[in-house]
């Protein structure tokens, strides 16, 4: 995923407008943590930044926040989210986009090494893909039959 200044903003502008929180507002009511947590998450997950990163990047808003700290709020996400069912509902608003230019990115990444794979290679590699895609449709199934 490219790491944009940009990007990065309207992540914010997302996170902000969905919960109309401040991200870097300096308080620790639970509401503003947990959507801190949220924030983080994603930008770990999907922007692939490391915990300094994270730090550094609060800093340039004018939140500084420790080291530990980014990990015990990247921890506490999934905790977060038994308690506020809004933050599941936020966080997948937001990744729904960021997952398809995840999924663009591995396929541009994939096709141009096609054409070095030995036909063995690409049965096998046709036959996981075959695999993967009928056990992601059941999936999908099961999940619709659920909600």
């Amino acid at each position: 995923m490219i790491r944009t200044k940009s990007r990065i903003r309207n992540l914010i502008d997302e996170i902000e407008a969905l919960s109309g929180l401040k991200i870097f507002e300096q308080t620790r009511r639970r509401e503003t943590v947990e959507v801190r947590s949220l924030f983080y998450t994603v930008l770990r997950k999907f922007y692939r930044f490391n915990l300094r990163e994270i730090q550094e990047f609060g800093e340039e808003y004018g939140y500084y926040i420790t080291h530990a700290s980014v990990i015990h709020s990247l921890k506490s996400f999934e905790v977060y989210k038994t308690y506020n069912k809004n933050l599941e509902d936020w966080f997948h608003a937001i990744i729904i986009d960021l997952e398809e230019d995840v999924a663009a990115s591995r396929i541009d990444f994939i096709k141009p090494k096609l054409k070095y794979l030995s036909e063995d290679d690409l049965l096998k590699l046709s036959t996981m893909v075959k695999e993967m895609y009928e056990e992601s449709i059941i999936q999908m199934k099961e999940e619709s039959l659920q909600t």
